[in-house]
Protein backbone atom coordinates (compact mmCIF):
# COMPACT_ATOMS: atom_id res chain seq x y z
CA UNK A 1 0.00 0.00 0.00
CA UNK A 2 1.32 3.54 -0.98
CA UNK A 3 2.12 6.08 1.31
CA UNK A 4 -0.03 8.53 -0.53
CA UNK A 5 -2.88 6.52 -0.09
CA UNK A 6 -1.92 6.06 3.80
CA UNK A 7 -1.88 9.56 3.77
CA UNK A 8 -5.36 9.97 2.35
CA UNK A 9 -7.11 7.41 4.62
CA UNK A 10 -5.50 9.04 7.69
CA UNK A 11 -6.43 12.63 6.46
CA UNK A 12 -10.17 11.35 6.08
CA UNK A 13 -10.37 9.41 8.88
CA UNK A 14 -8.67 12.58 11.19
CA UNK A 15 -11.34 14.38 9.78
CA UNK A 16 -14.31 12.09 10.51
CA UNK A 17 -13.08 12.38 14.25
CA UNK A 18 -13.13 16.18 13.93
CA UNK A 19 -16.75 16.04 13.03
CA UNK A 20 -17.54 13.84 15.88
CA UNK A 21 -15.91 16.01 18.57
CA UNK A 22 -17.74 19.22 16.70
CA UNK A 23 -20.61 17.42 17.41
CA UNK A 24 -20.01 15.88 20.94
CA UNK A 25 -19.78 19.79 21.88
CA UNK A 26 -23.29 20.07 20.02
CA UNK A 27 -24.75 17.42 22.06
CA UNK A 28 -26.42 18.75 25.18
CA UNK A 29 -30.02 16.33 25.87
CA UNK A 30 -31.56 13.35 24.53
CA UNK A 31 -32.99 14.91 21.34
CA UNK A 32 -29.51 16.28 20.40
CA UNK A 33 -28.18 12.90 20.89
CA UNK A 34 -31.03 10.64 19.03
CA UNK A 35 -32.61 13.26 16.52
CA UNK A 36 -30.36 16.07 16.29
CA UNK A 37 -32.01 18.57 17.79
CA UNK A 38 -34.66 17.99 14.65
CA UNK A 39 -33.42 21.01 13.52
CA UNK A 40 -31.83 19.52 9.39
CA UNK A 41 -32.20 19.94 6.14
CA UNK A 42 -33.65 18.37 3.22
CA UNK A 43 -30.15 18.32 1.41
CA UNK A 44 -28.15 17.25 4.97
CA UNK A 45 -31.40 14.26 5.35
CA UNK A 46 -31.44 12.95 1.99
CA UNK A 47 -27.91 12.57 1.99
CA UNK A 48 -27.71 10.93 5.25
CA UNK A 49 -30.67 8.25 4.46
CA UNK A 50 -28.50 7.48 1.46
CA UNK A 51 -25.53 6.57 3.06
CA UNK A 52 -26.83 4.97 5.76
CA UNK A 53 -28.24 2.50 3.46
CA UNK A 54 -25.49 2.05 1.54
CA UNK A 55 -22.61 1.40 3.29
CA UNK A 56 -19.97 -1.45 3.60
CA UNK A 57 -22.99 -3.93 2.93
CA UNK A 58 -23.89 -2.08 -0.52
CA UNK A 59 -20.73 -1.26 -1.88
CA UNK A 60 -17.74 -3.51 -0.37
CA UNK A 61 -20.16 -6.54 -0.39
CA UNK A 62 -22.23 -6.00 -3.47
CA UNK A 63 -19.19 -5.53 -5.55
CA UNK A 64 -18.07 -8.69 -4.06
CA UNK A 65 -21.16 -10.06 -4.93
CA UNK A 66 -21.15 -9.20 -8.56
CA UNK A 67 -17.93 -10.35 -8.65
CA UNK A 68 -18.85 -14.21 -7.09
CA UNK A 69 -22.03 -14.24 -9.38
CA UNK A 70 -22.22 -11.81 -11.91
CA UNK A 71 -24.32 -8.88 -12.82
CA UNK A 72 -27.56 -10.27 -11.21
CA UNK A 73 -25.87 -11.17 -8.08
CA UNK A 74 -26.64 -7.68 -6.58
CA UNK A 75 -27.24 -4.93 -8.88
CA UNK A 76 -30.26 -6.36 -10.96
CA UNK A 77 -31.74 -7.55 -7.32
CA UNK A 78 -31.07 -5.09 -4.87
CA UNK A 79 -29.55 -1.65 -6.70
CA UNK A 80 -32.36 -1.37 -8.31
CA UNK A 81 -35.21 -2.19 -5.75
CA UNK A 82 -33.67 0.05 -2.88
CA UNK A 83 -34.29 3.19 -4.67
CA UNK A 84 -37.66 2.49 -5.31
CA UNK A 85 -37.62 1.79 -1.20
CA UNK A 86 -36.92 5.36 -0.69
CA UNK A 87 -39.51 6.67 -2.49
CA UNK A 88 -41.94 5.17 -0.94
CA UNK A 89 -40.60 5.66 2.43
CA UNK A 90 -40.30 9.35 1.73
CA UNK A 91 -43.87 9.46 0.19
CA UNK A 92 -45.41 7.04 2.50
CA UNK A 93 -44.19 7.47 5.86
CA UNK A 94 -42.09 11.05 5.96
CA UNK A 95 -45.02 13.54 6.60
CA UNK A 96 -46.94 11.17 8.84
CA UNK A 97 -43.65 10.59 11.37
CA UNK A 98 -42.87 14.21 11.01
CA UNK A 99 -46.15 15.28 12.37
CA UNK A 100 -46.20 12.28 15.00
CA UNK A 101 -43.13 13.65 16.27
CA UNK A 102 -44.90 17.47 16.64
CA UNK A 103 -46.77 16.05 18.80
CA UNK A 104 -44.32 15.60 21.85
CA UNK A 105 -41.27 14.14 22.51
CA UNK A 106 -40.91 11.50 19.38
CA UNK A 107 -37.63 10.20 19.42
CA UNK A 108 -37.29 6.38 18.15
CA UNK A 109 -39.38 4.29 16.16
CA UNK A 110 -40.55 2.97 19.62
CA UNK A 111 -41.75 6.28 20.16
CA UNK A 112 -43.49 6.84 17.13
CA UNK A 113 -45.38 3.52 17.37
CA UNK A 114 -46.20 4.11 21.02
CA UNK A 115 -48.09 7.34 19.73
CA UNK A 116 -49.83 5.37 16.92
CA UNK A 117 -51.32 2.50 19.06
CA UNK A 118 -51.03 3.85 22.44
CA UNK A 119 -49.28 0.64 23.52
CA UNK A 120 -46.16 0.75 25.45
CA UNK A 121 -46.61 -3.37 24.34
CA UNK A 122 -45.85 -2.27 20.65
CA UNK A 123 -43.37 0.23 21.99
CA UNK A 124 -41.59 -2.60 23.60
CA UNK A 125 -41.36 -5.10 21.13
CA UNK A 126 -40.14 -2.31 18.56
CA UNK A 127 -37.51 -1.87 20.69
CA UNK A 128 -36.74 -5.21 20.94
CA UNK A 129 -36.54 -6.10 17.01
CA UNK A 130 -34.49 -3.12 16.99
CA UNK A 131 -31.85 -3.92 19.38
CA UNK A 132 -31.66 -7.23 18.24
CA UNK A 133 -31.34 -6.18 14.92
CA UNK A 134 -28.66 -3.81 15.22
CA UNK A 135 -26.66 -6.18 16.80
CA UNK A 136 -26.89 -8.29 13.33
CA UNK A 137 -26.72 -5.11 10.98
CA UNK A 138 -23.61 -3.80 13.44
CA UNK A 139 -21.79 -7.44 12.09
CA UNK A 140 -21.79 -6.12 8.57
CA UNK A 141 -19.68 -2.77 9.26
CA UNK A 142 -17.63 -4.36 11.90
CA UNK A 143 -16.38 -7.30 8.98
CA UNK A 144 -16.38 -4.26 6.16
CA UNK A 145 -14.24 -2.58 8.60
CA UNK A 146 -11.90 -5.17 8.91
CA UNK A 147 -11.77 -5.50 5.49
CA UNK A 148 -10.70 -1.98 4.36
CA UNK A 149 -8.40 -1.38 7.58
CA UNK A 150 -7.17 -4.53 6.58
CA UNK A 151 -6.23 -3.67 2.97
CA UNK A 152 -4.99 -0.17 4.02
CA UNK A 153 -2.57 -0.91 6.84
CA UNK A 154 -0.21 -4.40 7.69
CA UNK A 155 -2.39 -5.70 9.96
CA UNK A 156 -5.20 -8.51 10.13
CA UNK A 157 -8.82 -8.44 9.76
CA UNK A 158 -9.30 -8.61 13.27
CA UNK A 159 -7.14 -6.10 14.92
CA UNK A 160 -8.43 -3.83 11.55
CA UNK A 161 -12.07 -3.90 12.87
CA UNK A 162 -11.16 -3.59 16.72
CA UNK A 163 -9.28 -0.17 15.08
CA UNK A 164 -11.87 0.65 13.26
CA UNK A 165 -14.16 0.22 15.99
CA UNK A 166 -12.06 1.95 18.33
CA UNK A 167 -12.29 5.14 15.89
CA UNK A 168 -15.70 4.93 15.78
CA UNK A 169 -16.52 4.97 19.51
CA UNK A 170 -14.48 7.95 20.02
CA UNK A 171 -17.26 9.90 18.13
CA UNK A 172 -20.39 7.91 18.00
CA UNK A 173 -20.34 7.95 22.17
CA UNK A 174 -19.90 11.43 21.99
CA UNK A 175 -21.68 12.85 19.46
CA UNK A 176 -24.48 10.84 18.77
CA UNK A 177 -26.84 11.39 15.67
CA UNK A 178 -25.39 14.59 14.75
CA UNK A 179 -21.84 12.93 14.30
CA UNK A 180 -23.31 10.47 11.65
CA UNK A 181 -25.36 12.38 9.91
CA UNK A 182 -22.50 14.98 9.05
CA UNK A 183 -20.25 12.20 8.26
CA UNK A 184 -22.96 11.04 5.87
CA UNK A 185 -23.16 14.39 4.70
CA UNK A 186 -19.03 14.54 4.03
CA UNK A 187 -18.65 11.15 2.87
CA UNK A 188 -21.62 10.76 0.76
CA UNK A 189 -20.42 13.85 -1.46
CA UNK A 190 -17.07 12.45 -1.98
CA UNK A 191 -18.32 9.21 -2.50
CA UNK A 192 -20.48 10.08 -4.99
CA UNK A 193 -17.81 11.72 -6.86
CA UNK A 194 -15.75 9.34 -6.51
CA UNK A 195 -17.84 6.63 -8.06
CA UNK A 196 -18.51 8.64 -11.23
CA UNK A 197 -14.97 8.76 -12.13
CA UNK A 198 -13.94 5.36 -10.73
CA UNK A 199 -16.58 3.08 -13.19
CA UNK A 200 -15.24 4.71 -15.94
CA UNK A 201 -11.30 3.43 -14.79
CA UNK A 202 -13.09 0.20 -14.17
CA UNK A 203 -14.59 -0.37 -17.99
CA UNK A 204 -11.19 0.87 -19.69
CA UNK A 205 -9.48 -1.28 -16.95
CA UNK A 206 -11.24 -4.12 -18.40
CA UNK A 207 -10.90 -3.52 -22.04
CA UNK A 208 -14.10 -1.92 -22.50
CA UNK A 209 -17.91 -3.35 -22.37
CA UNK A 210 -17.41 -5.64 -25.23
CA UNK A 211 -14.92 -7.11 -24.03
CA UNK A 212 -15.71 -7.31 -20.54
CA UNK A 213 -19.00 -9.18 -21.76
CA UNK A 214 -16.88 -11.17 -24.16
CA UNK A 215 -14.58 -12.14 -21.36
CA UNK A 216 -17.87 -13.31 -19.01
CA UNK A 217 -19.91 -14.68 -21.84
CA UNK A 218 -16.88 -16.78 -23.11
CA UNK A 219 -16.19 -18.32 -19.55
CA UNK A 220 -20.03 -18.70 -18.27
CA UNK A 221 -22.68 -17.27 -20.04
CA UNK A 222 -24.52 -16.82 -16.77
CA UNK A 223 -22.19 -14.21 -15.71
CA UNK A 224 -23.47 -11.82 -18.37
CA UNK A 225 -27.15 -12.54 -18.38
CA UNK A 226 -29.33 -10.54 -16.25
CA UNK A 227 -29.33 -13.04 -13.38
CA UNK A 228 -26.20 -13.80 -13.16
CA UNK A 229 -25.69 -17.36 -11.24
CA UNK A 230 -28.48 -16.18 -9.15
CA UNK A 231 -31.90 -17.64 -9.92
CA UNK A 232 -34.85 -15.89 -10.79
CA UNK A 233 -36.19 -16.71 -7.66
CA UNK A 234 -34.11 -15.58 -5.57
CA UNK A 235 -34.18 -12.25 -7.63
CA UNK A 236 -37.31 -11.90 -7.27
CA UNK A 237 -36.65 -12.52 -3.57
CA UNK A 238 -34.16 -9.40 -3.65
CA UNK A 239 -36.60 -7.01 -5.46
CA UNK A 240 -39.18 -7.47 -2.75
CA UNK A 241 -37.38 -7.30 -0.03
CA UNK A 242 -35.11 -4.68 -0.95
CA UNK A 243 -38.26 -2.32 -2.39
CA UNK A 244 -40.40 -2.93 0.33
CA UNK A 245 -37.50 -3.42 2.78
CA UNK A 246 -35.45 -0.46 2.40
CA UNK A 247 -38.89 1.48 3.48
CA UNK A 248 -38.49 -0.14 6.78
CA UNK A 249 -35.25 0.49 7.38
CA UNK A 250 -34.35 2.33 11.05
CA UNK A 251 -31.94 3.74 10.20
CA UNK A 252 -33.84 5.52 7.34
CA UNK A 253 -37.00 5.98 9.09
CA UNK A 254 -35.93 7.81 11.54
CA UNK A 255 -34.13 10.45 9.41
CA UNK A 256 -37.66 11.97 9.00
CA UNK A 257 -37.68 12.81 12.37
CA UNK A 258 -34.89 15.01 12.57
CA UNK A 259 -36.51 17.25 9.30
CA UNK A 260 -37.26 20.84 10.86
CA UNK A 261 -39.65 21.69 8.38
CA UNK A 262 -41.82 19.42 6.00
CA UNK A 263 -41.09 21.93 3.07
CA UNK A 264 -37.67 20.30 3.43
CA UNK A 265 -39.12 17.23 2.80
CA UNK A 266 -39.11 18.09 -1.23
CA UNK A 267 -37.07 16.50 -3.65
CA UNK A 268 -35.56 14.02 -0.58
CA UNK A 269 -36.28 11.13 -2.20
CA UNK A 270 -34.86 11.93 -5.73
CA UNK A 271 -31.57 13.13 -4.08
CA UNK A 272 -30.92 9.88 -1.98
CA UNK A 273 -32.26 7.33 -4.67
CA UNK A 274 -29.89 9.22 -7.39
CA UNK A 275 -27.36 9.03 -5.05
CA UNK A 276 -27.48 5.14 -4.15
CA UNK A 277 -27.91 4.81 -8.43
CA UNK A 278 -24.48 6.56 -8.55
CA UNK A 279 -22.90 4.60 -6.33
CA UNK A 280 -24.57 1.20 -7.46
CA UNK A 281 -22.47 2.06 -11.30
CA UNK A 282 -19.38 1.53 -9.41
CA UNK A 283 -20.36 -1.59 -7.55
CA UNK A 284 -21.42 -3.15 -11.28
CA UNK A 285 -18.44 -1.48 -12.93
CA UNK A 286 -15.65 -2.81 -10.50
CA UNK A 287 -17.59 -5.82 -9.77
CA UNK A 288 -17.85 -7.22 -13.73
CA UNK A 289 -14.58 -5.92 -14.68
CA UNK A 290 -12.16 -7.58 -12.00
CA UNK A 291 -14.48 -10.41 -12.64
CA UNK A 292 -13.42 -10.24 -16.55
CA UNK A 293 -9.94 -9.65 -15.56
CA UNK A 294 -10.15 -12.41 -12.92
CA UNK A 295 -10.99 -14.97 -15.90
CA UNK A 296 -7.74 -13.72 -18.18
CA UNK A 297 -5.51 -14.47 -14.55
CA UNK A 298 -5.11 -9.70 -14.76
CA UNK A 299 -6.42 -9.60 -11.48
CA UNK A 300 -4.77 -10.55 -8.14
CA UNK A 301 -5.71 -13.91 -6.33
CA UNK A 302 -8.21 -12.73 -4.19
CA UNK A 303 -9.00 -15.26 -0.46
CA UNK A 304 -12.93 -13.77 -0.85
CA UNK A 305 -14.59 -11.38 -3.14
CA UNK A 306 -15.37 -9.22 -0.56
CA UNK A 307 -11.53 -7.86 -1.10
CA UNK A 308 -12.61 -7.28 -5.24
CA UNK A 309 -12.78 -3.36 -4.44
CA UNK A 310 -9.93 -2.44 -2.21
CA UNK A 311 -7.76 -4.56 -4.86
CA UNK A 312 -9.28 -2.88 -7.33
CA UNK A 313 -8.72 0.78 -5.80
CA UNK A 314 -5.14 0.03 -5.21
CA UNK A 315 -4.08 -1.69 -8.33
CA UNK A 316 -6.02 -0.37 -11.21
CA UNK A 317 -6.64 3.52 -9.87
CA UNK A 318 -4.25 6.67 -9.03
CA UNK A 319 -3.17 6.58 -5.45
CA UNK A 320 -4.96 9.78 -4.33
CA UNK A 321 -8.32 8.60 -6.32
CA UNK A 322 -7.50 5.19 -4.41
CA UNK A 323 -7.11 6.86 -1.46
CA UNK A 324 -10.06 8.70 -1.35
CA UNK A 325 -12.47 5.46 -2.58
CA UNK A 326 -11.32 3.37 0.24
CA UNK A 327 -11.50 6.49 3.23
CA UNK A 328 -15.07 7.03 1.82
CA UNK A 329 -16.32 3.22 1.62
CA UNK A 330 -14.54 3.82 5.44
CA UNK A 331 -16.09 6.93 6.52
CA UNK A 332 -19.59 5.16 4.97
CA UNK A 333 -19.15 1.88 6.97
CA UNK A 334 -18.56 4.09 10.28
CA UNK A 335 -20.82 6.21 9.78
CA UNK A 336 -23.83 3.89 9.24
CA UNK A 337 -22.58 2.00 12.26
CA UNK A 338 -22.58 5.12 14.21
CA UNK A 339 -25.96 5.21 13.41
CA UNK A 340 -27.06 1.76 14.50
CA UNK A 341 -25.41 2.44 17.84
CA UNK A 342 -27.80 5.17 17.82
CA UNK A 343 -30.69 3.03 17.15
CA UNK A 344 -29.32 0.29 19.61
CA UNK A 345 -28.92 2.94 22.45
CA UNK A 346 -32.35 4.28 21.74
CA UNK A 347 -34.21 1.00 21.85
CA UNK A 348 -32.40 0.06 25.07
CA UNK A 349 -32.10 2.89 27.07
CA UNK A 350 -35.40 4.73 26.22
CA UNK A 351 -38.41 1.94 24.31
CA UNK A 352 -37.83 -1.34 26.47
CA UNK A 353 -37.52 0.49 29.78
CA UNK A 354 -40.73 2.80 29.51
CA UNK A 355 -43.10 -0.20 27.91
CA UNK A 356 -42.26 -1.75 31.30
CA UNK A 357 -42.70 1.85 32.94
CA UNK A 358 -39.05 1.61 34.58
CA UNK A 359 -37.75 5.54 34.11
CA UNK A 360 -34.14 5.96 33.26
CA UNK A 361 -32.68 8.88 34.73
CA UNK A 362 -30.07 10.83 32.73
CA UNK A 363 -30.67 9.16 28.95
CA UNK A 364 -28.48 10.87 27.70
CA UNK A 365 -25.48 9.34 30.19
CA UNK A 366 -26.72 5.87 29.65
CA UNK A 367 -26.95 5.92 26.10
CA UNK A 368 -23.58 6.48 25.98
CA UNK A 369 -22.57 3.75 28.07
CA UNK A 370 -24.45 0.96 26.07
CA UNK A 371 -22.97 2.58 22.93
CA UNK A 372 -20.14 1.34 23.90
CA UNK A 373 -21.06 -2.00 25.03
CA UNK A 374 -22.89 -2.08 21.69
CA UNK A 375 -19.40 -1.94 19.72
CA UNK A 376 -18.19 -4.91 21.81
CA UNK A 377 -21.41 -7.05 21.00
CA UNK A 378 -21.47 -6.32 17.30
CA UNK A 379 -17.73 -7.62 16.93
CA UNK A 380 -18.78 -10.95 18.81
CA UNK A 381 -21.41 -11.51 16.53
CA UNK A 382 -19.38 -10.56 13.28
CA UNK A 383 -17.24 -12.96 14.15
CA UNK A 384 -19.41 -15.85 14.73
CA UNK A 385 -21.09 -15.26 11.17
CA UNK A 386 -18.10 -15.86 9.20
CA UNK A 387 -19.71 -14.89 5.55
CA UNK A 388 -19.90 -12.73 2.85
CA UNK A 389 -20.24 -8.95 3.79
CA UNK A 390 -23.18 -8.49 1.34
CA UNK A 391 -24.89 -12.03 2.72
CA UNK A 392 -24.33 -10.94 6.07
CA UNK A 393 -26.26 -7.92 5.77
CA UNK A 394 -29.13 -9.41 3.79
CA UNK A 395 -29.64 -10.93 7.03
CA UNK A 396 -29.65 -7.54 9.09
CA UNK A 397 -31.75 -6.14 6.39
CA UNK A 398 -34.21 -8.71 6.66
CA UNK A 399 -34.75 -8.98 10.36
CA UNK A 400 -35.44 -4.64 10.24
CA UNK A 401 -37.71 -4.90 7.31
CA UNK A 402 -40.03 -7.91 8.90
CA UNK A 403 -40.31 -6.50 11.87
CA UNK A 404 -40.46 -3.27 10.89
CA UNK A 405 -42.69 -2.35 7.95
CA UNK A 406 -45.71 -3.76 8.63
CA UNK A 407 -45.98 -1.81 12.19
CA UNK A 408 -44.24 1.12 10.97
CA UNK A 409 -45.11 2.06 7.70
CA UNK A 410 -48.36 0.11 6.80
CA UNK A 411 -49.40 1.58 10.38
CA UNK A 412 -49.04 5.21 9.20
CA UNK A 413 -50.95 4.38 6.06
CA UNK A 414 -54.01 1.86 7.51
CA UNK A 415 -56.21 3.53 9.94
CA UNK A 416 -57.50 0.00 10.63
CA UNK A 417 -54.32 -1.17 12.25
CA UNK A 418 -54.10 -2.74 15.35
CA UNK A 419 -51.84 -2.95 18.31
CA UNK A 420 -51.81 -6.68 18.24
CA UNK A 421 -51.48 -6.84 14.57
CA UNK A 422 -48.14 -4.41 15.20
CA UNK A 423 -47.07 -7.14 17.98
CA UNK A 424 -47.61 -10.11 16.49
CA UNK A 425 -46.63 -9.57 13.01
CA UNK A 426 -43.04 -7.99 14.91
CA UNK A 427 -42.82 -11.12 16.76
CA UNK A 428 -43.36 -13.33 13.76
CA UNK A 429 -40.72 -10.96 12.02
CA UNK A 430 -38.20 -11.82 14.23
CA UNK A 431 -38.97 -15.17 14.93
CA UNK A 432 -38.70 -16.01 11.62
CA UNK A 433 -35.31 -14.53 10.71
CA UNK A 434 -33.41 -15.69 13.46
CA UNK A 435 -34.66 -19.17 13.44
CA UNK A 436 -34.16 -19.80 9.42
CA UNK A 437 -31.31 -17.72 9.74
CA UNK A 438 -29.55 -20.30 12.25
CA UNK A 439 -31.06 -23.23 10.66
CA UNK A 440 -29.28 -21.88 7.77
CA UNK A 441 -25.68 -22.04 9.54
CA UNK A 442 -26.20 -25.48 10.67
CA UNK A 443 -26.70 -26.88 7.32
CA UNK A 444 -30.82 -27.13 7.79
CA UNK A 445 -32.95 -25.80 4.88
CA UNK A 446 -36.20 -25.03 6.21
CA UNK A 447 -37.55 -22.85 2.77
CA UNK A 448 -37.36 -24.28 -0.88
CA UNK A 449 -33.83 -23.57 -3.11
CA UNK A 450 -33.87 -19.80 -4.06
CA UNK A 451 -35.96 -18.47 -1.01
CA UNK A 452 -34.49 -15.57 0.61
CA UNK A 453 -35.03 -15.88 4.48
CA UNK A 454 -35.55 -12.60 5.40
CA UNK A 455 -38.09 -11.93 2.17
CA UNK A 456 -39.85 -15.24 3.12
CA UNK A 457 -40.45 -13.71 6.89
CA UNK A 458 -41.39 -10.08 5.43
CA UNK A 459 -43.94 -11.66 3.68
CA UNK A 460 -45.52 -13.58 6.37
CA UNK A 461 -45.07 -10.79 9.02
CA UNK A 462 -47.56 -8.45 6.55
CA UNK A 463 -49.87 -10.83 6.33
CA UNK A 464 -49.90 -11.18 10.07
CA UNK A 465 -50.22 -7.73 10.46
CA UNK A 466 -53.05 -7.50 7.75
CA UNK A 467 -55.05 -10.87 9.23
CA UNK A 468 -54.69 -10.09 13.03
CA UNK A 469 -55.43 -6.21 12.54
CA UNK A 470 -58.66 -7.31 10.26
CA UNK A 471 -59.63 -9.84 13.41
CA UNK A 472 -59.18 -7.66 16.44
CA UNK A 473 -60.97 -4.51 15.39
CA UNK A 474 -61.91 -2.38 18.29
CA UNK A 475 -66.01 -1.88 19.08
CA UNK A 476 -64.77 2.07 19.52
CA UNK A 477 -62.45 3.49 17.67
CA UNK A 478 -60.14 5.35 20.51
CA UNK A 479 -57.77 6.37 18.38
CA UNK A 480 -56.89 10.35 19.41
CA UNK A 481 -57.90 13.52 16.87
CA UNK A 482 -54.14 14.28 17.03
CA UNK A 483 -53.30 11.08 15.72
CA UNK A 484 -55.76 10.61 13.53
CA UNK A 485 -54.73 13.59 11.55
CA UNK A 486 -51.92 12.01 10.64
CA UNK A 487 -53.42 9.62 8.02
CA UNK A 488 -53.85 12.51 6.11
CA UNK A 489 -51.93 12.44 2.94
Amino acid sequence: MSTTIISVVVVYLLVTIFIGVWATARTKNTSDFFVAGRSLGMFVVAMAVFTSIQSGFGVLGGTGLTFDAGLGGFVAGIGFAAPLGFVLAWFLAAKRMWRLANLGEVYTLGDVVERRYGSRGVRGWMGVAVALGVIGYLGVQVQATGVIMAAIFPFGFTTGAIIGLLILGIYAVGGGIIAAVYTDLFQGVIMVGVSIIVVFLAINAGGGVLNITETLQGSDPALASPFGTVSALTIACYLFLFSLGAAGQPQLLTKFLMIGDTKELKWGALTSALAYLLTMLLVAGVGLSALSLSIRGEFPQLETPDQALTTFFVEFTPAILAGLGLAGILAAIMSTGDAFLNLGAAALIRDIPRSLNVPVRNELLWSRVVVALLLVLSLLFSLYLDTLVALLGVFGWGAFAAAIFPAVVLGLVWPRATKQGAIWSIIVGIVLNFVLEIGARNDLVLLPEGVVNGAFALAVAIIVFIGVSLVTQPREDKTSPEVKRVFEG
